[in-house]
């Protein structure tokens, strides 16, 4: 399951899926609980780590010839193995839980040998238990290659005879499967769903049409794309939309507005902006306009009484203070951001820069990463401090440089 949700990086939307004109159907989202929360990222307050965290590890991940790559894309996290997929490579590495690398999967090499990265259209994968292994998962438009965690590959299918595409999935208790992405090939209904709920081949509910047809044409600005965002309860999980300050919760019922965030005015897109058709087309020239807007939030994990969640803006201000954690009980908002090291973070950060955020919540630990340079580039800035660091730390910044593998940093929140 994917934890990432809002990528702030600027894309064009460009989905080269054909639908027909047949009119959708979708799906009621169920409007009759939600609770408004006022965000203000100017009057959010500070603190420390302590506040908001009980416990904060830092793991390296191991630097070598075969493992170096560039960003966490995706983290997956099991009993052993912290599983990552890196974009820039196209490659899912894995490595054991204190960072030593393993072994990783050529993406490139799989579907069709030494490719340009930008040729590959598979942008994560899909990790999920069959006895006493997982199963690596990465699908293509047509294909499905099935790898263990030795990076063997076991199985290859075609996914033409399929009845319906998707990209994610999630499977419920009850055995009710969402899936993201969704598309019936041999219905009448051929458009294109952001979410879906399935029990067997029945479908339960198709959510968020996506006019494929609109954005393809017009090249629309977007962030980000349908995913599964974890909470504390394995049947509740939450999603987000694009230029949407709503926090929509999935359950195997359906789908509802757990919460809908209002922010200051300046940082408020208008309110038609989906619906009014001077804005198509011309979405990424309006944020540039307009950089102090928010585009819309993501990272949204619900633990105990605290939200968490990112806001993407093209404004330095946000960039900088855009993370938050929400006190639920009191109605209290908390800078992530402003959150300053002490000594339960070792006297590291844990918020890196503005496009990173936590990529995974486990049921116990949330997990982050920072790069490199950014870890290096403190604690240069800090080195006359004389700080104590973890051993594995300590070895870190004595042996390695800014051109090393991210750092995994697991934290334990508060309930």
């Amino acid at each position: 399951m994917r934890s990432y949700i809002l990528h702030t990086l600027l894309v064009v939307v460009a989905i080269l899926l054909v639908v027909n004109n047949s009119q959708g159907q979708e799906s009621p989202v169920d409007t009759s609980t939600i609770r408004t929360l006022r965000i203000d990222p100017t009057t959010a307050s500070g603190g420390n780590m302590s506040q908001v965290f009980d416990e904060i590890n830092f793991i390296p991940l191991e630097t070598t010839k075969e493992s170096v790559f560039g960003d966490i894309g995706q983290l997956e996290v099991t009993e052993s193995l912290f599983i990552v997929f890196d974009h820039d490579t196209k490659c899912i590495l894995l490595f054991d839980r204190k960072g030593k690398y393993k072994t990783k999967i050529d993406v490139g090499k799989v579907i069709g040998g030494r490719l340009s990265p930008e040729d590959i259209d598979v942008y994560g994968f899909e990790l999920y238990k069959k006895s006493s292994d997982y199963m690596i998962e990465i699908r293509t438009a047509s294909n499905v290659y099935v790898f263990d965690t030795n990076a063997k590959q076991i199985d290859h299918y075609n996914r033409n005879s399929n009845a319906h595409i998707s990209t994610q999935e999630y499977i419920f208790k009850d055995s009710v499967k969402l899936v993201s992405y969704y598309q019936n090939k041999k219905s009448e209904d051929k458009a294109l769903y952001g979410y879906a709920l399935l029990k067997n081949t029945q479908v339960l509910g198709k959510y968020f049409e996506i006019d494929t047809g609109k954005y393809s044409k017009t090249g629309d600005f977007a962030v980000g794309g349908p995913s599964f965002i974890e909470t504390d309860n394995p049947e509740v999980l939450h999603a987000v939309r694009y230029y949407d300050y709503n926090i929509y919760q999935i359950t195997s019922k359906g789908i509802s507005i757990a919460y809908t965030l209002v922010f200051p005015s300046t940082n408020t897109i208008p309110y038609d902006f989906n619906r009014n058709k001077k804005y198509l087309g011309k979405k990424l020239d309006y944020f540039f306009k307009n950089p102090e807007n928010i585009f819309g939030i993501g990272y949204t994990y619900q633990i105990g009484k605290y939200l968490y969640v990112k806001c993407g803006s093209l404004s330095a201000n946000i960039r900088r203070n855009g993370s938050f954690v929400y006190d639920l009980e009191n109605d209290y908002l908390i800078s992530l951001n402003r959150l300053d090291p002490d000594s339960l973070s070792h006297h590291l950060p844990v918020i890196g820069r503005w496009d990173n955020d936590f990529k995974k919540y486990d049921g116990q630990y949330l997990y982050a990463s920072l790069s490199s340079l950014e870890l290096f580039s403190y604690h240069e800035q800090v080195r006359m401090k004389g700080y104590n660091y973890p051993a594995a730390m300590q070895n870190y910044f004595k042996n390695g440089d800014k051109k090393d593998n991210p750092v995994i940093i697991q934290l334990k929140p508060k309930k």
